[in-house]
């Protein structure tokens, strides 16, 4: 019996091992590999901020496009403002105003009316590199901005390259649409426009955002126009009236818009005579309103090329709300120019309670 209990012990032994050893190759199996998401990656379109998951925007690939767009009564709606990224608004002849308005994280097909150059565009379409397009203008500023580097995308020169057209719901001049997206698409080989502001990760956390005033509404007077902006709460932006009408997009009937509005204080030249010259190489006051709030500053550009750049008055850079800007070219007030703005009312204190 003895024996047989020994022999049985040296069986069970030997099982346990077997079953252990088991185990021990399972327990060292290799785990399948677990599969790891890639992180996603933005790129960010250097004049709105806007970022975008990298490779979504064929756009940010490519040149600006910076159009000069009539600005007459006669001219509006105008067509794609609201697709814009940056749009100047510059005092011309007679105290009216015209546009240079840039397109490049979007590119329609067109946008319009386009109309000649003025003297003060080299300097301000300069820093963006990429294209002008325009229809004409007397031949002292188109040899101006002939000496760019900017290409130049003159109506005259463009005809039988489908870039420009004549509307035929409108009267000549204000009639020459141009085909962005074409005319961009026509020189891959151009570079893509440098930022040209410094911009926030976010609208509350802009300049203005995080220590502005509360502001209602801004106006900008020109001798002869009239460029008025009211913030918009529950679209988070600025809605444009221009000469005391609501101002519109042609493409789709929305009211034009912006996130940022940048109103640079300018000295004129008039070496040009009756066509002013808005001086945006140097330095002067500005005011920037985003996130329905306020700061001022100075303004600089120190060359044809330089960006614009904003500085409040401890000297650090301002920053904007990603999304479109526009810029108002304030004359000064000898020129016939004026800001006028209206701040929210402060809430007015609780009363104390009577006994």
């Amino acid at each position: 019996m003895a024996l047989m209990n020994r022999l049985v012990k040296i069986v069970l032994a030997a099982s346990s091992i077997a079953a252990l050893a088991g185990c021990s190759a399972i327990g060292t199996s290799q785990p399948s590999p677990t599969k790891t998401t890639p992180p996603v990656v933005y790129e960010t379109a250097p004049l709105t901020g806007v970022k975008f998951v990298e490779g979504t925007n064929a756009n940010l690939a490519g040149p600006s496009v910076a159009c000069k767009v009539d600005n007459l009564d006669v001219a509006r709606p105008q067509l794609n403002l609201n697709r814009t990224d940056i749009v100047f608004d510059e005092m011309v002849e007679g105290g009216l105003t015209r546009f240079v308005a840039v397109f490049h994280s979007d590119k329609p097909n067109a946008a319009g009316p386009v109309r000649s150059i003025r003297p003060m565009d080299p300097d301000i379409i300069s820093m963006f590199g990429g294209i002008v397009c325009y229809s004409g203008g007397q031949l002292k500023f188109v040899k101006m901005m002939k000496a760019t580097a900017v290409f130049n995308a003159n109506e005259t020169e463009e005809q039988g390259k489908g870039t420009f057209t004549r509307a035929t719901d409108r009267e000549a001049p204000h009639n020459v649409i141009v085909d962005i997206a074409k005319l961009a698409g026509a020189h891959p080989d151009l570079a893509p426009p440098q930022a040209i502001f410094s911009f926030a990760a976010d609208a509350a956390t802009s300049s203005a955002g995080l220590g502005g005033v509360a502001v209602k509404s801004l106006k900008v007077y020109y001798p002869s126009a009239l460029a008025e902006w009211v913030w918009n709460e529950s679209s988070g932006v600025w809605l444009r009236n221009q000469d005391g009408k609501l101002d519109t997009d042609k493409a789709d009937g929305s009211t034009l818009s912006t996130k940022n509005v940048v109103v640079m204080k300018v000295k004129v030249d008039h070496q040009y005579g009756h066509v002013p010259k808005d001086l945006v190489i140097g330095s002067g006051p500005v005011s920037v309103f985003t996130c329905g709030k306020m700061v001022t500053g100075t303004w600089s550009k120190a060359s044809q090329t330089a960006t614009i750049v904003l500085t409040d008055a401890a000297g650090k850079n301002i920053t904007l709300a990603p999304g479109r800007t526009w810029v108002e070219l304030q004359p000064t007030e000898s020129e016939g120019g004026k800001l006028k703005v209206t701040l929210v009312p402060a809430p007015k204190p609780t009363p104390t309670p009577t006994k």
